[in-house]
C-alpha cells in the first residue's frame, strides 16, 4: 500500500510538471529582460568606431520576455533610463515605444544610440529598467529556468572610441590579448568587429578563430613587411603566434 502511494504522488508531480506555464499563472502579466546564464550577461559594450562603415546612430537589441499569459492584442511596453546612466536621452540615446505583439512571448527592444560627436572623447553608459506600462507591470525577476535568468535592469556601455569587448577574454587565447590597436587591425583584415564566440552568445566556432589565427598572421605579415613590427598602445607588438 505504502509503495502504491509513493507511485501516485510520482504521478501526480510529473503530470503538475508537464503543465504550461501559462495555465497556472495567476498574477498581473509583466515583462522582463532576459538573457542565457553562462553563455550571456545583463550588460554590453557597443563603440561606434568599430563599424567597418561609419554610422551616426545604430540599434541595439535586448531581449524580453512576457511573464504571464498571452493576449488577443499589443500591449505597450515601458523601458525607462535609471539612475547610474550617463548617457543623455535625446544626445546619446533615443527609447521608442514598443509593444508585445499580440499572441506573442517575446520582443526585442530596440535601443537607438546615437553617435554623438562628446563620444569620440568619453565612454557612456545607458542603465535601462523595465517600467509598469497601461498594459504589462514589472516582471517577476531571478532565475527563470535551468538556463535563462530574467532582470528589470541592462546596461550597455558605448563609445565612439574602441572598447574591449565583454567576451574578449574568451577569445584571448585564440587571437593575442586586448589592446585598442590589436582590435583596430583585426578589424581591417576581417572586415567584421563582432567576433562573439557561440559559447558567449555569439556564432563564431573552434574553427572560425583557427581560420582568423591564420589570416591573421598572413595580413600581419604583410603590414611588417611594408612598415616593420605593429607595437600597440602599451608600445607592446602584435603578434598572432
Amino acid at each position: 500500500m505504502k509503495n502504491i502511494f509513493i507511485i501516485g504522488l510520482l504521478f501526480l508531480s510529473l503530470a503538475s510538471c508537464r503543465k504550461d506555464p501559462q495555465s497556472v499563472f495567476s498574477g498581473q502579466d509583466g515583462v522582463t529582460f532576459y538573457y542565457k546564464s553562462g553563455p550571456e550577461q545583463d550588460s554590453v559594450s557597443y563603440s561606434f568606431k568599430a563599424n567597418v562603415v561609419p554610422k551616426t546612430k545604430d540599434t541595439v537589441y535586448i531581449k524580453m520576455r512576457l511573464v504571464g499569459k498571452l493576449a488577443n492584442y499589443d500591449r505597450e511596453i515601458s523601458v525607462v533610463a535609471d539612475k547610474g546612466s550617463t548617457a543623455v536621452e535625446g544626445t546619446h540615446f533615443i527609447l521608442p515605444k514598443t509593444f508585445m505583439q499580440a499572441d506573442s512571448f517575446e520582443v526585442r527592444y530596440p535601443v537607438v544610440l546615437l553617435n554623438s560627436p562628446d563620444l569620440v572623447s568619453k565612454t557612456v553608459r545607458l542603465v535601462l529598467r523595465v517600467a509598469d506600462s497601461k498594459d504589462l507591470i514589472v516582471g517577476t525577476v531571478g532565475q527563470a529556468d535551468y538556463s535563462t535568468r530574467n532582470t528589470a535592469v541592462f546596461k550597455i556601455n558605448f563609445s565612439n572610441n574602441l572598447i574591449k569587448p565583454d567576451y574578449w577574454d574568451y577569445i584571448g587565447g585564440y587571437v593575442g590579448p586586448y589592446s585598442n590597436v590589436r582590435y583596430q587591425f583585426m578589424i581591417d583584415a576581417l572586415g567584421t568587429s563582432n567576433f562573439r564566440p557561440n559559447t558567449k552568445g555569439g556564432l563564431l566556432t573552434y574553427p572560425d578563430f583557427l581560420n582568423f589565427k591564420a589570416v591573421l598572421g598572413t595580413a600581419l605579415n604583410e603590414y611588417e613587411k611594408k612598415n616593420g613590427p605593429l607595437m600597440d598602445e602599451n608600445n607592446l607588438r602584435i603578434t598572432f603566434n
